[in-house]
């Protein structure tokens, strides 16, 4: 009998690539599990092309043009500064994580697809059920329980177990499965279970892609994405990956710059081009169950347009869009993998390895293979019939901790490659992005950090035919790399795609309305743009960068605020119901370093200076962000108190008093005595 745990802590690989079963001919095996030493044989393949992390670091290669090295971005209106990812301040601290497989077992149930009758069939290895059971004589049974979508909290339900026999023929109407296998007459005695989500064939009338005339063809768009990794980690910690999206056809937005500080206001500008104002002043209040189904999310627009489209997303309990909102009622795109990764969740083994804050395995393998598969699959099936749109996004590995993207580097590497093998870069569209980079931890805290939190990965990819086809977008695209850009271009720049191939006179999809100058990345930008102009806002502009400093004589700043706060506190007369706050801890403060300064001198000391600090008081472990004018001479602040930020939650601990502004500095006496 099997461990439920399946040696997880064996140390090695498990990827998942495309095995042809000899028997089945006809048959196409999605990546549902493979031995270490074929996936070590892949990567062995590959190294010609890959640069190894060790090499990498040692080299300190340019990863900028070596013409303006200093900065991502450089105009009269706009300086990024470019950040070494290896620099003595971080080598310090950073260390390579080893990759884990969750386990070496390979599958004994894998959904295999005929591409013939276009269905999937459930196949049992007999072979491993003996070794398994150690003997070929005893007998099993195989039953698998369809997963259902709910749309009451876009759940999901789990029907009845039927068993089956094998190369079961699973009616099409399965989108979501857990498959288990029992020895007979001991429901007990598990030998293996596993879950899968299954791309089955929707029937359509589209021409072949690769046939269809280049001015009436609609791109595929395939969207990769991982949370909380900036441009500047990528490079740090996923060297081999950073070097597969610098090949020909890549084109890195190195001026890329976040809008919003999590990862829900940046996806939502990206999907609907819509800012979190103007979404709730023009649509409705996300927190009304049923609103999100009214937003404009752009897979609405490409399923007009005529494409099949797919959204996937691990840590459902922590999901964009279901994350302290009610998700949606309908099921927003055509494959959705949200009920079936819940499933997985509840039913399978989970582990984390030590590093780990999330759920690293779930049942036999890694968290966010069960997302990368999905979208594998998706495209397998539709990528060289009809245009497809998909997102695909993952925060198990890279949400808690800036190490762990190492971690998973050859992991990632190998599903990009997988893509190539798969025709993906010929027909598609690839944009391989990020959120925003680490927020908290010690990146933050390093000279960097303001940069490091604001400057996501972005990277998009355009496949040859499009690229001769529409030189004049390619020629724009490759400037753009250099100049400011956001999240609201992004958006532009997928509606411009759908518009493609439409006849002259057909009306065009509306551009971002919450950012008026934004366009599309297939159109030059300004090279004198502003922050203003890209719809960033000015605490997340990286245009006029801040720049953390250690000094000393800037711990003065955080306990002048805080007597700020108290002094407000005081004049409304809430000293009897709130908290005296005092210092607990400074996280970090920064200093603005205007155009005309050097970002990469040592930084200057000012008699007044624009300083940012994020500090923690005793009282109910509050936080707070302030961003002061500081006299060094006077040892005053000038701050505005709506300026002066709280940026945890405050629910709990302001419930004494119901001014909007009062709330945020309150910290209420009865609840410290909780």
């Amino acid at each position: 009998m099997l461990s439920p745990v399946f040696a997880y802590k064996c140390v090695g690989f498990c990827f998942f690539v495309l095995i042809i079963i000899s028997v089945l001919p006809n048959y196409n095996l999605p990546d549902y599990g493979t031995k270490n030493s074929e996936l070590e044989k892949d990567l062995t393949e590959n190294t010609t092309r890959i640069n190894l992390h060790s090499k990498l670091i040692e080299e300190k290669k340019d990863l900028v043009d070596s013409a303006s090295s200093l900065y991502f971005v450089e105009s009269s209106k706009c300086k990024i500064p470019y950040v070494d990812p290896f620099d003595a301040e971080v080598s310090a601290i950073y260390k390579p994580l080893v990759f884990e497989s969750c386990s070496n077992d390979s599958g004994l149930v894998t959904p295999v697809y005929n591409k013939v009758s276009r269905h999937y069939v459930l196949h049992i290895n007999e072979t491993l059920a003996a070794q398994i059971l150690n003997s070929s004589s005893i007998e099993y049974n195989c039953f698998y329980q369809e997963v259902i979508r709910n749309s009451y909290r876009d759940g999901y339900d789990v029907l009845e177990a039927k068993y089956f026999s094998q190369d079961y023929v699973v009616p099409r109407h399965v989108q979501g499965l857990v498959s288990t296998c029992h020895r007979l007459g001991n429901d007990s005695h598990i030998l293996q279970a596993d879950g899968f989500t299954l791309i089955q064939y929707a029937e359509h009338s589209s021409k072949n892609q690769s046939s269809e005339d280049p001015a009436r063809r609609k791109p595929s768009v395939i969207m990769f994405g991982i949370d909380n990794l900036s441009r500047i980690n990528l490079r740090r910690t996923m060297p081999k990956v950073y070097n597969f999206l610098t090949r020909k056809g890549w084109y890195e937005m190195q001026g890329y710059n976040k809008i919003g500080d999590n990862t829900y206001p940046n996806l939502l500008a990206i999907l609907t081009g819509h800012s979190l104002d103007s979404v709730r002043d023009d649509i409705c209040d996300f927190k009304v169950r049923g609103c999100m189904d009214r937003y404009p999310f752009v897979w609405k627009l490409f399923q007009e347009a005529g494409y099949l489209t797919a959204f996937a997303e691990d840590e459902p309990g922590m999901s964009t869009f279901n994350y302290i909102k009610p998700g949606f009622v309908e099921q927003p795109t055509d494959y959705y993998q949200r009920p079936s990764q819940k499933a997985f969740e509840a039913l399978l083994p989970q582990w984390k390895c030590p590093e780990c804050t999330m759920k690293y395995c779930i049942g036999r393998r890694i968290t966010s293979s069960y997302i990368y598969d999905f979208g594998s699959e998706f495209v397998r099936r539709y990528v060289d019939e009809r245009p497809i749109w998909g997102l695909f996004w993952t925060n198990s590995f890279s949400h808690d901790h800036y190490q762990m993207p190492s971690k998973m580097e050859d992991f990632v590497l190998q599903y990009l490659l997988d893509f190539e093998a798969d025709g993906v870069y010929e027909q598609s569209i690839v944009i391989f992005l990020s959120d925003h980079g680490n927020r908290y931890g010690q990146l933050v805290g390093l000279s960097s950090g303001f940069l490091e939190n604001r400057l996501p990965t972005m990277f998009i990819y355009l496949p040859p035919w499009f690229r001769a086809h529409y030189p004049e977008y390619t020629r724009a695209l490759q400037q753009n790399q250099r100049r400011l850009t956001s999240n609201y271009d992004l958006y532009n720049t997928l509606v411009h795609l759908i518009d493609l191939g439409n006849p002259k006179n057909t009306p065009k999809w509306p551009r971002s309305p919450s950012c008026p100058k934004c366009h599309s990345l297939f159109e030059v930008a300004d090279a004198e743009r502003t922050c203003e102009d890209a719809g960033i806002p000015e605490h997340y502009c990286t245009c006029v960068p801040f720049k953390t400093v250690s000094a000393k004589w800037t711990e003065r700043i955080a306990p002048l605020v805080i007597r700020n706060i108290n002094g407000y506190l005081e004049e409304r007369n809430l000293t009897g119901i709130c908290a005296n706050l005092t210092l607990k801890y400074i996280h970090r403060t920064e200093m603005k370093i205007d155009l005309d300064k050097n970002y990469h001198e040592k930084s200057p000391s000012f008699e007044v200076g624009v300083y940012r600090t994020k500090f923690k008081v005793k009282q109910g472990g509050a936080d707070f962000e302030a961003t002061v004018s500081f006299n060094n001479a006077t040892e005053t602040v000038k701050v505005e108190m709506p300026s002066i930020s709280r940026v945890n939650s405050y629910e709990k601990t302001a419930k004494c008093v119901e001014n909007k502004i009062d709330r945020l500095y309150c910290i209420c006496l009865s609840s410290l005595n909780e």
